[in-house]
């Protein structure tokens, strides 16, 4: 894989497990239903960057840049 793939997909990965935490800092805190908007804010951020990350892994092995491996 080369390594102008390698950094999207890591940083992606990196912004999908902060979203995680930051949903589960706001569930833990945050009392009432008003405030119950930041979760789904943070979860709705955390499920377009999972789709993006697939759509990037599914666009770098139709291009070539992903090859499986037989283990």
């Amino acid at each position: 894989m080369e390594l102008i793939f390698k950094i999207p997909v890591l940083l992606i990965l990196v912004f999908i497990v902060f979203s995680l935490g930051q949903g589960m800092f706001y569930l833990a805190k945050d009392d009432g239903e008003e405030d119950k908007t930041r979760v789904v804010r943070a979860l709705t951020v955390r499920i377009v960057l999972s789709l993006t990350l697939f759509g990037l892994l599914m666009l770098g092995h139709f291009t070539g840049l992903l090859q499986p491996h037989g283990v």
